[in-house]
């Protein structure tokens, strides 16, 4: 099992504002829950609560803004441990214990993690290696000088989940709304694009009188002629003959209330 590369941190992060970022405090209570902008409410088992608030883009976007690499470092670190003790590979023992920690204690590790590893070696902690690193934050203080973070990666890289599911789906948590709905709206801004095309043969009308002019000028292409006259092949660009190889390519981000 190979050794990761030691690797420091510049980031200065504070777990106690990491935690208010997402209303945990050293006296939260251990029926943590949170509700987010859009009207839902979260609970369920409080480890696996404060690591989806702390792994959520719209709940720690405007943490730390004078260190912008603070918010997206602590949302993957957040994942990562969402994928280390929801996985079937972890030692059973080890999901509970984690599961019973308090909200507090989860920043502590997410932090943790963020200033003493190497985000590449962690992605690849997975089925041999795992057990050294679940043991070790739920048992030894961190950060520990006499029980440092584990340096063991697995190699080649076998996935943590048998099957491809989403983080959230393993989390136990419930989602609920005021009025039990079963959608919510979510402003998001939305950029769609799609190229098309349509290869066919048809018959084009020239005027006789254009017709010589057109077949002479090689600067003036056929192509340069059917779109100055667009109208003549528009009855043959039919959606259902049109092809598409990559299908719609569509990004989204998301948006303030106020933009709708």
């Amino acid at each position: 099992m190979p050794v990761a590369p030691a690797t420091g941190s510049r980031l200065s992060i504070d777990p106690v504002q990491i935690g208010a970022a997402v209303g945990i405090a050293a006296t939260t209570s251990p029926d943590y829950q949170f509700t987010d902008a859009y009207g839902v409410t979260y609970t369920g088992t409080p480890s696996h609560l404060a690591l989806s608030a702390l792994a959520r883009r719209d709940l720690t976007g405007g943490i730390y803004p004078d260190q912008p690499a603070v918010a997206p470092a602590i949302r993957a670190t957040a994942r990562t441990l969402i994928d280390w003790f929801t996985s079937p590979h972890t030692d059973p023992r080890h999901a509970a214990e984690f599961a019973a920690l308090p909200p507090l204690r989860v920043c502590e590790l997410v932090v943790y993690l963020c200033l003493h590893g190497d985000a590449d070696a962690l992605n690849q902690v997975v089925p041999e290696s795992l057990r050294h690193y679940t043991d070790h934050l739920l048992h030894d203080p961190v950060p520990d000088h006499d029980h440092p973070l584990p340096r063991l990666i697995d190699q080649p890289y076998r996935s943590l989940n048998s099957t491809e599911t989403r983080l959230g789906t393993r989390l136990h948590i419930t989602a609920t709304t005021p009025d039990d709905a079963a959608q919510v709206a979510v402003p998001m801004t939305v950029e769609a694009g799609e190229s098309i095309s349509w290869e066919f043969t048809a018959a084009i009308p020239v005027p006789v009188e254009d017709l010589n002019g057109l077949l002479l000028d090689q600067d003036y292409s056929l192509g340069d002629y059917l779109e100055d006259n667009r109208e003549l092949i528009e009855a043959h660009l039919d959606y259902s003959d049109s092809q598409n190889v990559h299908g719609l390519d569509i990004t989204g981000r998301l948006a303030h209330p106020r933009d709708i």
